[in-house]
């Protein structure tokens, strides 16, 4: 006999040691296992559960004498039944067929029950308790940190819950009539007070790309954050918008919508590029972006009026999505990461005539990769001018003021940094 928590087990383990998504894992183990779909549920609430408490479940494991932590799949199956027993979900049957697999004494797990999980953090630092209760490696909240980010507990909170989804509404489209064909289809959105073309979606956010409107084009999801650079590049009436690390195109889409002539969407990676085709097909917008494979540390354009430059990052933004990876981010990866943003913003620079403009954001929040690629950036290329941002309803970053940043907790937001710089 199978057990779900033994699926989730296996799915987490996996997940960290390909440094891959829960939803790709659990997707590939389930479609060689139909038979066990009926779990699916219970394994993405486990799941979830454990990748944004792991830190915590590993102090409580501790604490009853087990260890050391580990990724392998045992140690996540003591997770999980951790997981289960301190959020009152677990039955002591199920303790008792699960908790010999991963090494545990039932009855121990039992005990945990009910159990609140700031009675495991006294006696701990102030970076320290952050640190174990969010489950953040420290070196995250030390990053955090010096970044002055407001309301720090707040946003670790926030990153451990669900996100809220946004929609984007073709700018032809009457918002009202949308609102009410979309609750025929059980989706209630709100339109946004600051975006005229972004709606929040109070309910029914699973049922958002299965609805008539969707296929027609007539909106696209994308959150707020996200939306908010297309928005400060203001890009109508520019000739060429250039996107060389577009994805699915989804920024690129969006700039066309507010009224540039003609974009350019590239990535080094052409599987995200067929992700393009497909929401620029939907869109009816093929005619007006080329879609090319393309490196933006050597760009290959030398004519465009304005350029976003969205470059990988450590997606500590988006840890509301993919909690599961701080369970392998590195301090490492995020140095690697602000040199391979830097590299490109330079290159951007480079390539860029003057007067152009460029949107640097980045779904982080940590120093290395905001404020102090922003820094260097000015440092080396003079002719860079870090400019206002119009529209500016984010928080600004005291060591970096004309920057603006998207914070969960505050804006409802993915965590989103944007700067905008001109070339002289």
């Amino acid at each position: 006999m199978v057990l779900p928590e033994e699926v989730a087990a296996r799915i987490l383990a996996e997940s960290v040691r390909r440094r891959s998504s829960l939803r790709d894992v659990a997707v590939e183990f389930f479609s060689a296992r139909p038979s066990l779909d009926y779990m699916k549920p219970i394994v993405r609430v486990l799941t979830l559960g454990v990748a944004r408490n792991y830190m915590l479940l590993d102090h409580i494991l501790l604490s009853l004498g087990y260890g050391p932590p580990s990724h392998a799949t045992k140690w996540m199956l003591a997770r999980v039944l951790v997981f289960e027993a301190i959020n009152g979900k677990i039955k002591p049957s199920r303790a008792r067929l699960a908790a010999p697999k991963a090494g545990l004494d039932a009855d121990k797990i039992l005990e945990l029950r009910g159990a609140k999980p700031r009675e495991f953090v006294k006696g701990l630092s102030s970076i320290d308790r952050l640190s174990v209760l969010y489950s953040f490696p420290r070196w995250i909240i030390e990053e955090l940190m010096e970044a002055g980010i407001p309301g720090l507990s707040k946003l670790l909170e926030a990153l451990n819950k669900d996100p809220i989804r946004w929609i984007r509404v073709r700018p032809d489209v009457d918002t009202r009539r949308l609102v009410e064909k979309l609750r025929e289809h059980g989706v209630v959105i709100k339109p946004d007070k600051d975006l005229p073309d972004m709606a929040m979606i109070i309910e029914g956010a699973s049922k958002a790309t299965r609805t008539p409107e969707y296929q027609e084009g007539l909106y696209v999801l994308q959150d707020k954050a996200s939306a908010l650079v297309s928005w400060i590049l203001s890009p109508r009436g520019m000739s060429v918008v250039a996107d060389p690390t577009a994805g699915a195109a989804v920024k690129t889409s969006h700039s066309v919508w507010l009224g540039a002539r003609y974009a350019v969407a590239g990535d080094l990676k052409p599987a995200r590029l067929g992700e393009a085709f497909r929401l620029l097909n939907r869109l009816k917008l093929r005619h007006r972006v080329d879609i090319v494979v393309g490196d933006a540390r050597r760009l290959y354009l030398r004519r465009f009026d304005g350029l976003i430059v969205d470059p990988p990052c450590t997606d500590i933004g988006r840890l509301q999505y993919e909690p599961e990876v701080k369970m392998w981010l590195t301090r490492g990866d995020a140095k690697y990461f602000r040199r391979l943003q830097l590299r490109m913003l330079q290159e951007a620079v480079d390539t860029a005539p003057p007067g152009a403009r460029i949107v640097y954001s980045v779904c982080t929040l940590t120093y290395s990769e905001t404020i102090w690629v922003i820094r260097r950036l000015i440092e080396t290329r003079p002719e860079a001018d870090l400019v206002e941002q119009t529209p500016f309803i984010g928080e600004k970053p005291r060591k970096l003021p004309m920057t603006q940043r998207m914070l969960p907790h505050l804006h409802k937001t993915q965590g989103f940094f944007i700067a905008l710089i001109t070339k002289r």
